[in-house]
């Protein structure tokens, strides 16, 4: 007697994961910016790593914030320290999920408003 096996599959695709530095940072004078970042680790991570960078003229910063619960996607605030003024500047930003490098934004103009 013959048996036939009949598979039945699902295939569900998750946001794969992604990081992008938004155009607008916002500026706190002589103190820093808060560059935004939308990040998303995609299924089956629970926390981010996000590192940011810019650089201004004669001016570089960088800071490195956990995202809690990036699994799914979100806008974060990431604050770098440094005497930036408004304008156009270069940033960029690297995302691991768990301990793997999973995204990067790189050499984005972002422009430095006051608020």
């Amino acid at each position: 007697s013959a048996v036939v096996f009949f598979a039945i599959g699902a295939v569900v695709f998750a946001d794969p994961p992604a990081v992008s530095v938004q155009q607008q940072a916002d500026l706190i004078p002589g103190v820093g910016i808060f560059v935004h970042v939308v990040v998303n680790c995609g299924d089956g991570e629970t926390d981010g790593t996000i590192e940011v960078g810019a650089r201004q003229a004669g001016v570089t910063g960088d800071n490195v914030d956990t995202v809690p619960n990036a699994e799914t996607r979100q806008e974060v605030a990431v604050f770098i320290p440094g005497s930036f003024a408004a304008g156009e500047a270069q940033a960029s930003a690297t995302l691991a999920c768990g301990l793997l490098l999973s995204g990067f934004d790189l050499g984005r103009t972002i422009n430095i408003v006051e608020r």
